[in-house]
Parts: structure tokens; C-alpha cells; sequence
């Protein structure tokens, strides 16, 4: 019975033992074989766009429903337009008044600037005449006053002679007439010289009219420019109407789905106020907190392999699209007595595109030794 006691232990010593050798030969192999790999998990987001009022108003018609695929462009919502449409008369009617200012004050302005190229052309020939005339005149008074006074030396000669016989009564006569004509000369060539000095006169009447000119004008272009800077800010008042207008038609920004609307027909809603959520569903990605551990792994434009839990079965592959130098915080908290590190994790973005996957499901990525 002892014989067979020990042998039943010595049996079931070894069965134990081979046991053991077998489970850690099968843990070694496993691990020799299989590829090391880190999983992180995340959730998936994709590109939503809010589409806001950009004027206030009240909503008119809604013409989508949520879950439906929209194009960039298309109305998706009416804001009530009959308030700006009349906004509109009345600025285009503004408008139409100050065009019809700026082309009066152009006229007055084209008015002015012949008065006074005519008010210069006439002072010019008044300077040019007159000038030329007060000279003839001076210069024809100097001449007279000459022949008067030969004239009258003559005449004093011949009567001297006439008194001592020596001259006939004729040559008397002939001395004084001439003696008298040139004094008449005398005279008209004094009055000749008034009157060109009178004429001279005019100039200072012509440079007046053409200062007159010169302000009317002046004021005209002042009149024209302040019907201009009108008509501009009326046209800048119809284009903000106008833009208004168009601005009552809610369009969609970009392609997508319709994910959520936030507002009814009828209801009032603000300037900025988000009314709809457009989703598109194609352009996905998941933000996974890596730690710094393992970031060798981790190579911008890196295939990944991703898993889903809405999708087991599915072969996903992403794409590193961004890694951030930034700590996000410590995934690991260092215990002082064990003299261990903290250890922090960054920001690594995979890009999935991949139309199965809806915002908010949870994934894991896969950052193998090699790449998917």
C-alpha cells in the first residue's frame, strides 16, 4: 500500500509538472507570435455645420426634415420677406431721386464752368484791347501835344513879322488856323486817352465777373459732390435691403444630412440663432488620447486598423492625420514613495471617412508594429 501511495504521487508530480512546462511553452509561443499592438479607444466625430439666421425674422416655411440628405446651396428655410420687400420700394426710389440730383447738379455744374470760360475769354480781350488802345492814345496825345506847340511858335514867329511888316496878313491867317487845328488836335487826343483809360476800367468790371464765375462754379462742383456721396450711401442702403433680402432664403453651406432643426414655421428667431444642423456623415474621424509610451508607434499618414462596436465584422482602416505636441493630461499618476513618473498622453487624430460610422459610436484603434 506504500509502494503504491508514493507511486500515485510521484505520477501525479510529473503530470503537474508536464503540465506547467506545456502551458508556459504555449504562453511563449503565443507570444512570440503575436504582434505587439496598442489599443486606444475613442468616439467618432464628424463634420457638423450650424446654419444660423443672418437676420431676424419669422420663419415662413421649412422645407426639410431631419435625416434628409441636403446640396450645398439649396433652401432649406424661409424667413418672411414682405417687410424688406417694401424696404426695398422705398430705397430703390431713394436711389432713383439722388441719380436725379447728381445729374441736375452735373448740369449746373457743366452751366458753370461756360459761364465762366466766357467771363475769362472776355476779360482777356478786354486786356488785350484796352491795353493796346491806351497805348495808341498816349502815344497819339504826345504827338499833339508836339504839334501844338510848334504850332504855336509858328504862330508867334509869322505875328511877330506881321507886326514889323515883314509877313502879309495872309500868312497871319494861315498861322492861326494851323495853330487852332492843332490845339483841336490837342483836345481830341485828350479825350482819346480818356476814353481808353475809361476802357481800361472794364478790365476790373471783367476780372469781378469772372471771380463771380469762378465761386458759382465752385459751388456748383461742392453741390455735385454732396449729390454724389447721396447717391451712394441711397445705393448702399439698397444693396444692404437687397442682401437682406437674399439673406431670407436659409441655403445650406455645404453638402450633408440634416441632423437636427431647432426651429418650427412660425416661430420668431435672431440674427445668429442656429436653426439647423447639417451632418456629413462621409467626412469622420476619431480623436484618441495616446500616451506618450507609446508614441514611437505612432507615424503621421500611418494606416491604422479600427474597430467598431457597431460594426464587428467590418474591416475599418484610418489614416494618422494629425499628431499634437500638446499634453493632453497624465493617463498614469505617479506615486511619490515609489519614486514612479507621471505619465501624460497627446492628442492623435485618424482621419476614417467611412459612412457606417455615425458621431458619438465608440471605436478602438489599433497602432500596430506594422502598418494595416
Amino acid at each position: 500500500m506504500g509502494v503504491q501511495r508514493q507511486a500515485r504521487m510521484t505520477w501525479k508530480g510529473l503530470l503537474a509538472t508536464a503540465l506547467l512546462v506545456a502551458l508556459l511553452g504555449s504562453a511563449a509561443g503565443c507570444a512570440v507570435g503575436r504582434k505587439p499592438e496598442t489599443i486606444v479607444a475613442g468616439t467618432v466625430e464628424a463634420r457638423q455645420v450650424d446654419v444660423t439666421a443672418k437676420i431676424p425674422g419669422r420663419v415662413v416655411r421649412l422645407l426639410v426634415k431631419e435625416g434628409q440628405e441636403v446640396a450645398q446651396g439649396q433652401v432649406l428655410a424661409e424667413i418672411d420677406r414682405r417687410e424688406l420687400e417694401a424696404k426695398e420700394k422705398e430705397a430703390l426710389a431713394a436711389v432713383e431721386a439722388a441719380r436725379a440730383a447728381v445729374e441736375k447738379a452735373q448740369a449746373a455744374t457743366k452751366a458753370a464752368e461756360a459761364t465762366l470760360n466766357k467771363a475769362e475769354v472776355a476779360l482777356n480781350l478786354s486786356r488785350e484791347s484796352t491795353t493796346a488802345l491806351v497805348s495808341k492814345a498816349e502815344a497819339a496825345l504826345k504827338k499833339a501835344q508836339e504839334d501844338a506847340v510848334l504850332a504855336e511858335k509858328s504862330y508867334e514867329r509869322v505875328k511877330a513879322l506881321h507886326d514889323a511888316g515883314a509877313a502879309t496878313p495872309q500868312q497871319l491867317d494861315e498861322a492861326q488856323n494851323r495853330l487852332e487845328a492843332a490845339r483841336a488836335g490837342l483836345r481830341a487826343a485828350e479825350a482819346d486817352l480818356r476814353y481808353a483809360v475809361a476802357a481800361a476800367k472794364e478790365v476790373a468790371v471783367r476780372e469781378v465777373e469772372v471771380a463771380a464765375a469762378r465761386a458759382q462754379r465752385a459751388a456748383a462742383q461742392a453741390e455735385l459732390l454732396a449729390a454724389e456721396a447721396a447717391r451712394d450711401r441711397a445705393v448702399a442702403v439698397l444693396e444692404k435691403v437687397r442682401t437682406n433680402l437674399d439673406d431670407t432664403m436659409i441655403r445650406a453651406p455645404a453638402d450633408g444630412t440634416v441632423s437636427v432643426i431647432n426651429v418650427e414655421e412660425g416661430e420668431m428667431v435672431s440674427a445668429g440663432l442656429p436653426l439647423l444642423t447639417i451632418t456629413d456623415y462621409d467626412d469622420n474621424w476619431v480623436n484618441v488620447k495616446v500616451p506618450e509610451t507609446l508614441l514611437p508607434r505612432v507615424r503621421l499618414h500611418q494606416k491604422v486598423r479600427v474597430t467598431a462596436t457597431s460594426l464587428p465584422d467590418r474591416k475599418i482602416v484610418g489614416v494618422v492625420e494629425s499628431i499634437s505636441r500638446k499634453p493632453e493630461f497624465a493617463t498614469f499618476r505617479a506615486t511619490n514613495d515609489r519614486g514612479e513618473k507621471d505619465i501624460v498622453s497627446y492628442r492623435v487624430k485618424v482621419r476614417l471617412n467611412h459612412p457606417e460610422l455615425w458621431p458619438g459610436q465608440s471605436v478602438e484603434v489599433h497602432f500596430e508594429n506594422k502598418e494595416v
